[in-house]
């Protein structure tokens, strides 16, 4: 997961590393917390569907109804630390 939350907090962190944006928000800051990433440098995207998945379709049907002790889905945006951007092309996943 790429969006920490812990005691009403939120944080950015990378899908590469351990990094995280320093700075933590309230929930209903989420917005600001995003801007303030982008700002610092991150590499903020809307991720890829692999089409292996099965997920390509799903915006279609509506949303899966929610079972109990179900694994969160998976977030539908990438976060890059301005690190890992600087990674060589064959290295980075996007």
């Amino acid at each position: 997961m790429t969006i920490e939350t812990h005691d009403g907090r939120t944080q950015v962190t990378c899908d590469h590393c351990p990094a995280s944006y320093p700075n933590t928000y309230a929930r209903e800051d989420f917005d600001v917390m995003i801007a303030d990433a982008r700002t610092a440098g991150w590499r903020i995207v809307k991720a890829k569907v692999d089409p292996a998945s099965g997920e390509g379709t799903a915006e279609l049907f509506g949303q899966t109804p929610r079972i109990a002790g179900a694994k969160p889905r998976r977030q539908p945006y990438l976060h890059v630390c301005p690190n890992c951007q600087s990674l060589p092309e064959e290295h980075r996943r996007i």
